[in-house]
């Protein structure tokens, strides 16, 4: 019982969002051998268990409970009720009662309710930590329902598999995501005498345009800065990504002291400590007192962002250009990226099973992924959906948005060491203080990853 309590209190821990998180495994084939056979034991399994439910639920309305990051006043969720709307009117069957609840609160409220049963029959997930529920048991196995309804999983985004399922099988079904762009002011651009059409298509071009962007008054204080690297949504994580370098590797060793890696926390200690640790801290924190991105507020003339900034990009004043985030070489524009999902917690009831999965079914179906897509202008991580919008295909930032999305990496899902990130991040900032070397934060990260990893096995044990 105590391992069990320990595991419930660790699948929900982490951060949720397009800028953390990433985590996932390797999958299997379960079309073949034994594993086919086990598919359709278990499709026969579910089909006879919904047929079941039916008959025990005398043709009443069965109402599901859904969780999700939408409460009153947040920006998405116009559309998102209206999803769940257009579901409610579209049979008579199932009904769906919703709860908003403020992405802050979202984590820990789970945390409290899953342990305790009291937690909803349906949520708005990470994707890249559902494994961690599906090691726990609190999910249910959606691959069966998958196989007997001909669900077609290849129409999402091919990393979405890389970190959705578990040992084969699906416990989540994508609904949201992407990775980072290069968002910039385009008037600032004319101002420093660069082209607007233009942007900087390495990270020496950035550099080089950081500092014609970078405005500073007589007093000697900085009033725009051309770029900073953790200012946006942007972490360090982001550019060990992008350099197509890894924290651990495929067997699952940590590496991240590797030298790869230590050139690129170098060039991002030097890149935060150019223009003054104090100066950059005064700028974010005016950003933070007017509550607006430091872009849109003019502190800054170009950053790294989710892509579902588009959003506030649009309903902006700003004249804005994007691109795809800066390589160390023209051409490599690999961002790190992640999916929000569905999934359905099992409380042990089939009909609330059956209809959980009947309302995951519409709501990421084509048709309802591109009406979020573009209402919202948050990519989906359905790929057909995306690519057969007419309003996507006429739309040019929708384009650099759709080769981001094609152009996405994950960092894995590591069991040995689920919250490894929280280990190497005060080490990084660290470094950031100028209170370590690089090369000492990294090789602190690195035993520390290390210890926890043995300390792990040993409470397993």
């Amino acid at each position: 019982m105590r391992n069990r309590k320990r595991m419930l209190s660790l699948i929900l821990a982490g951060v949720m969002g397009m800028s953390t998180l990433l985590a996932g495994c390797g999958t299997t084939d379960a079309g073949t051998g034994d594993a086919a056979v086990d598919t359709a034991v278990d499709t026969a399994d579910v089909t006879a268990d919904t047929a079941k439910a039916k008959t025990e639920n005398n043709g009443e309305k069965t109402t599901i409970t859904y969780w999700h990051i939408f409460p009153e006043g947040d920006a998405f969720k116009p559309v998102h009720d209206e999803l769940i709307k257009r579901f409610n009117e579209s049979q008579d069957e199932i009904y769906v009662e919703d709860l908003g609840i403020s992405f802050f609160d979202f984590l820990s409220k789970m945390d409290t309710a899953i342990p305790a049963g009291t937690g909803p029959d349906v949520a708005f997930m990470d994707l890249t930590e559902s494994l961690r529920r599906a090691e726990a048991g609190v999910l249910v196995d959606l691959s069966p329902y998958i196989e007997r309804d001909g669900f077609d999983m290849d129409q999402f985004y091919s990393w979405t598999k890389d970190v959705g399922t578990y040992e084969g099988d699906w416990y989540g079904i994508p609904f949201s995501g992407g990775g980072r762009w290069l968002v910039y002011n385009k008037d600032m651009f004319e101002e420093a005498g660069l082209d607007p059409e233009q942007p900087p298509k390495t990270l020496d071009e950035l550099a080089e345009y950081a500092d014609k962007l970078t405005k500073v008054g007589d007093n000697g204080e900085i009033e725009v800065l051309g770029f900073h690297p953790s200012l946006g949504n942007v972490s360090f994580r982001d550019y060990v990504l992008n350099r197509g370098n890894v924290f651990f590797d495929e067997n699952s060793n940590p590496v991240v002291n590797s030298d790869a890696n230590l050139e690129t926390l170098e060039w991002y200690v030097d890149m935060t400590n150019k223009y003054g640790a104090k100066q950059v801290q005064s700028l974010e924190a005016a950003s933070k007192t007017t509550g607006i991105d430091p872009l849109l507020s003019g502190y800054v003339a170009m950053e790294v962002n989710v892509v579902d900034f588009y959003k506030k990009l649009s309903e902006s004043d700003l004249n804005y250009g994007v691109a795809l985030m800066p390589g160390l070489k023209e051409g490599e524009n690999t961002t790190q990226g992640g999916s929000f999902d569905l999934e359905i917690f099992d409380h042990g009831d089939q009909a609330k099973i059956d209809a959980a999965w009947e309302f995951i079914k519409f709501m990421t179906s084509v048709e309802s992924q591109q009406y979020w897509a573009v209402e919202n202008k948050w990519p989906s991580t359905n790929q057909k959906a995306m690519e057969s919008s007419e309003e996507i295909k006429n739309d040019p930032v929708w384009q650099v948005i759709l080769q981001s999305m094609t152009d996405t990496a994950v960092t894995k899902y590591e069991p040995t060491c689920p919250n490894w990130w929280n280990l190497i991040a005060p080490e990084l900032e660290a470094a950031q203080l100028e209170q370590k070397t690089p090369k000492q934060a990294l090789d602190d990260a690195q035993t520390a990853i290390e210890t926890a990893i043995e300390n792990n096995k040993t409470l397993s044990e």
